[in-house]
């Protein structure tokens, strides 16, 4: 996300360029999960923004969303990506401020996806 603060195409990269494209695509039955890479620091007032639209849009083609995760983990001021009672719509990850903390949330969340039916092997 580069803090578009935009209601749509607000990634500002080449997922912009394709979202029209998922639009038209028949997901149902399929799992989908989504995450985000953000900059908690520098663009608190829209954190991981456009994993929200990510969300959206595969929802929107029937798919089953999985991967939602707490967001009392996180510190920002505001982010679309935060749905009803505190869960972000996916795995926010901040290279920029908790990189000690990715590798933790990443092997939490894959087992978390399995545990919500993602066929994926976890070590």
């Amino acid at each position: 996300t580069h803090n578009t603060l935009a209601d749509d195409y607000r990634s500002g990269v080449a997922w912009d360029d394709i979202i029209d494209d998922i639009k038209e695509l028949d997901m149902s039955g399929k799992i989908v999960a989504c995450f985000g890479l953000g900059d908690s620091a520098c663009y608190s007032d829209g954190f991981v923004d456009a994993m929200e639209e990510l969300h959206r849009t595969f929802e929107a083609t029937g798919a089953k969303m999985i991967g939602y995760v707490d967001s009392s983990d996180y510190e920002y001021e505001s982010s679309k990506s935060e749905m009803a009672g505190q869960l972000m719509c996916g795995l926010p990850l901040d290279e920029m401020n908790e990189d000690d903390m990715t590798e933790d949330r990443i092997n939490a969340w894959l087992s978390q996806l399995k545990e919500e039916g993602m066929p994926i092997q976890v070590e």
